[in-house]
C-alpha cells in the first residue's frame, strides 16, 4: 500500500498545495483531482495497486484532470510517449508519436 498512498497523495498535492513545486504546471493551470479521489479507498478501488516501483499515475488527457476515467498506471517510457510537446504523426491512419512508428518499422 505504501508506494499506492505515496502516488495518491503526491497526485493531491500537485493539484492542491499552491506551495508546492509542481503546482504551477498541475493545479497552477488547472489540474484537479476528481472529488471521488479525495478518499484514498475510492482511488483505489478505481485503480488498483501501484503495479510495481516503476509505474506512477498517468493521465490520457494532459489537459483533464485526475479521474478514473482519464487515468492509469504508466511507466516512464509510456508517460514520455504522452508529453505535450511530443510530434505526433499519423501513418497508415495510426496517429501516435513520431518514436512509436519508428519502433514499429
Amino acid at each position: 500500500m505504501g508506494s499506492t498512498y505515496t502516488s495518491w497523495a503526491k497526485m493531491r498535492s500537485r493539484c492542491n498545495n499552491k506551495n508546492g513545486h509542481a503546482y504551477k504546471d498541475y493545479g497552477g493551470r488547472g489540474i484537479k483531482v476528481c472529488e471521488r479521489w479525495n478518499d484514498f479507498n475510492a482511488f483505489v478501488a478505481d485503480m488498483g495497486e501501484r503495479p510495481s516501483a516503476k509505474h506512477s499515475i498517468e493521465r490520457r488527457k494532459n489537459d483533464e484532470g485526475y479521474s478514473p476515467g482519464n487515468c492509469y498506471w504508466a511507466t516512464a517510457t509510456e508517460q514520455a510517449r504522452n508529453r505535450s510537446g511530443n510530434r505526433m504523426v499519423t501513418y497508415q491512419g495510426i496517429e501516435a508519436p513520431l518514436v512509436v512508428h519508428c519502433e514499429r518499422h
